[in-house]
């Protein structure tokens, strides 16, 4: 290939033609995303991306069949709809990852740039000094979101990181793009434009990159999908603990990996929980729920897990040696729970307790073992402890 900006083997009519496969190539992808936004209810960012795919594809298109004076004619309204490609961009990104774009900095920036454009346009008709402008314009008002980004980077999956990095790459190649234009195509005329192997390559190099970023984003938003229908599928939506599939699963799992740690089974009931409901109704009775689940999971650790396991009865799979230790934290729960005020109608509650080693890996014999010794607690007076290794009811009520 002559690499040189008026020469070329391939008819001009042709070239015009294929040239129109990378807007129609942007239309479709941000087509997709703007499906994905309204159709299924995604992230409004998909909706600001989408736009930015479709608004300047149209510029890309009516430019390839323009001379020299309609593109200095209409260089401010092709100019705009590419910056507006390039803030809608940043902005997507900036609702996606929760960072600042600088709208304000991007305005300026966009006011600045159609001004030298029209300059360019209408005083000094100049096509890649408007060019360079524009790709560096461009290359500013997406790069302005990026200082929030990656400001604070700790914990992010590796999928976000590529998405994250896929638009750096892409910012830079937007600067790279304003250099080719500067050493290739200064003085190019509009009916060469279309010729140059330079220009050619650099559209080609744009439907690549937005065909990627468009892929590992909507990789993620999938991912995301289908870890919340997981979520939906195993967690108790009133109270977000693990139902009683979910807790089951995670503590197979937990009892699979770590066959050699020992475990002790937790289970909760609070007591007299029917005739809350019957008193003061069941929006009260939820709000109970919800206030037992979050003080059973701030008086247990991280990697132990809590579940609610059906109706007033919630579960703890804990992660300890000690016997001495779990009956500990089931009395710091069941203290919790008894000192505190709930719902909105501050109702003082208790809760029942059965407490049972976990005999590897027969998870649900000790889940029949604590419910028994639940059971017994509640039959000896309620807000007790059922303890397995004594085999008897720990009272500590007084």
């Amino acid at each position: 290939l002559n690499f040189s900006a008026n020469t070329s083997n391939v008819n001009f009519t042709d070239i015009h033609y294929f040239i129109l496969i990378v807007p129609a190539c942007l239309i479709l992808m941000g087509s997709l995303l703007l499906i994905c936004h309204f159709a299924f209810r995604a992230p409004s960012y998909l909706l600001w991306l989408g736009l930015g795919y479709i608004v300047p594809s149209f510029s890309v298109a009516a430019q390839s069949f323009m001379s020299n004076k309609q593109l200095a004619l209409s260089a401010p309204i092709l100019g705009s709809m590419y910056l507006f490609g390039a803030w809608a961009s940043a902005y997507a990104m900036g609702l996606r990852k929760n960072a600042n774009a600088r709208p304000y900095w991007c305005l300026a920036l966009i006011i600045m740039a159609l001004l030298s454009l029209s300059y360019y346009s209408y005083v000094d008709d100049q096509l890649w000094i408007r060019m360079l402008i524009l790709n560096i314009s461009i290359a500013l008002v997406e790069s302005l979101v990026l200082f929030s980004m990656f400001k604070h980077y700790q914990g992010i999956d590796l999928l976000n990181k590529i998405v994250d990095f896929s638009y750096l790459f892409i910012v830079l190649y937007t600067f790279v793009r304003g250099i080719i234009i500067f050493l290739f195509l200064r003085n190019i005329e509009a009916d060469m434009l279309a010729n140059s192997v330079w220009w050619l390559m650099m559209l080609a190099a744009s439907i690549i990159l937005s065909m990627w970023f468009a892929i590992v984003l909507l990789g993620t938003l999938v991912r995301d999908i289908i870890h919340q229908l997981n979520d939906e599928r195993l967690r108790d939506p009133l109270t977000h603990l693990f139902n009683r599939r979910g807790f089951n699963e995670a503590a197979k799992r937990k009892l699979h990996q770590l066959s050699k740690q020992s475990y002790f089974l937790l289970m909760c009931d609070i007591d007299h929980f029917k005739k809350i409901n019957d008193t003061y109704g069941h929006l009260v009775g939820d709000q109970i729920l919800q206030q037992v689940g979050q003080i059973i999971g701030q008086n247990v650790r991280d990697h132990d897990l809590v579940g609610r396991f059906g109706g007033e009865e919630f579960i703890v799979l804990l992660q300890i040696d000690d016997p001495t230790l779990a009956y500990n934290i089931a009395n710091r729960i069941r203290l919790g729970i008894a000192d505190a005020r709930l719902s909105s109608k501050s109702i003082a509650v208790t809760a029942s307790f059965g407490l049972a080693a976990v005999h590897q890996p027969n998870l649900k014999y000790a889940i029949h073992t604590a419910d028994q010794l639940l059971y017994q607690a509640k039959h000896s007076g309620r807000n007790q402890i059922g303890f397995e290794p004594a085999q008897s009811i720990l009272d500590v009520s007084h």
